[in-house]
């Protein structure tokens, strides 16, 4: 299962997902220094590396991820900072594959 971490931050709650459930899990984040640091917190764990729980950069406004790539998503903390949701929100469901679940905390 592929799931998308919107606003990641370095990770913490992608990696316990990744973690429990087995999941592949990509954490998107606008920061570099925060994908350098939750990308090297994951290849520290040996049941994670990057290779099942990384994060990329990039704008949660144009994700840089094809149509229906991710089967579930979820925000924490995170949209709520955005200055255009409704564009968060296209790009959200736009990466998402149809009938896959979209779950936010803000």
């Amino acid at each position: 299962t592929k799931v998308l971490d919107v606003g990641c931050g370095i990770g913490g709650p992608m990696r316990n997902i990744c973690r429990f459930t087995g999941a592949d899990v990509t954490g998107l984040t606008l920061n570099q220094y925060q994908v350098d640091r939750g990308n090297e917190l994951s290849n520290a764990d040996p049941l994670l590396t990057t290779k099942r729980c990384r994060s990329v950069q990039g704008d949660f406004h144009h994700m840089p991820f094809d149509d229906a790539s991710f089967n579930a998503a979820y925000a924490i903390e995170a949209t709520c900072h955005s200055p255009d949701r409704v564009k968060v929100y296209s790009e959200i469901k736009r990466v998402l594959k149809p009938g896959a679940i979209f779950a936010c905390y803000e």
